[in-house]
């Protein structure tokens, strides 16, 4: 009987250790949905299949398709959006509008829950991405972003639809402040697809059509 009870212990002790951390993250990520309003979404096809930029100022390259990051990244990975954006979607999708919004990948590991920041982008040319950074940033936008403008001309002429934009990371709460575009490559090995500054595919890179 003694054996058998110190058996259940060993068990009950194992099990405490392989399930606690799971137990920790996953709590993490529930309270990190609560604080923020965040809520379980579908994002559409074309984002998925679509490539993305991953630095806001003057981005080297091309990474994706989406789908293909969220395969990497490993982990249970949920979409999301905050409650408000949702609805603003939803408003803007009534008036017959496509507008630019934020979604967040969550990534849940035994070791930690982050969140991956991501803009969606609906326009179909390069035009179109600068003419949205243009209303909101004004004059300013043509030094900012007038390079990366013509860049991504070359890529949509190329087969490549920019459809995302990968803003930031966040972990342990707090947001890294190292850019996405080296961040990836290094935690993941997960390379660019189309080298932006020579406006050219790399390696055996797929195009969406």
């Amino acid at each position: 009987m003694l054996k058998r009870l110190c058996l259940a212990a060993s068990m009950l002790m194992l099990a405490t250790l392989i399930f606690s951390p799971s137990a920790v993250t996953g709590e993490a990520g529930k309270n990190f949905r609560q604080e923020n309003g965040l809520l379980t979404y579908a994002p559409p096809a074309w984002f998925l299949q679509g490539y993305f930029i991953a630095r806001e100022k003057n981005p080297a390259y091309l990474f994706g398709p989406v789908q293909d990051f969220v395969q990497a990244v490993g982990g249970k990975t949920t979409w999301l959006v905050e409650d408000e954006e949702l609805k603003r979607i939803e408003q803007a999708s009534a008036a017959g509008e496509n507008p630019e919004y934020t979604l967040f990948l969550e990534v849940v590991s035994p070791e930690t829950t982050e969140y991956w920041v991501f803009v969606v982008l609906p326009h179909e040319n390069g035009q179109a991405w600068f003419d949205a950074r243009r209303a909101y940033h004004g004059r300013k936008a043509e030094d900012y972003y007038g390079k990366t403008r013509s860049e991504l001309e070359t890529a949509f002429s190329k087969g490549f639809k920019v459809k995302a934009e990968l803003r930031f990371l966040i972990e342990k709460g707090d947001t890294c402040l190292q850019a996405p575009e080296g961040l990836i490559m290094s935690r993941y090995k997960f390379q660019p697809v189309f080298d932006l500054s020579n406006g050219r595919p790399l390696g055996s890179a797929g195009q969406t059509k």
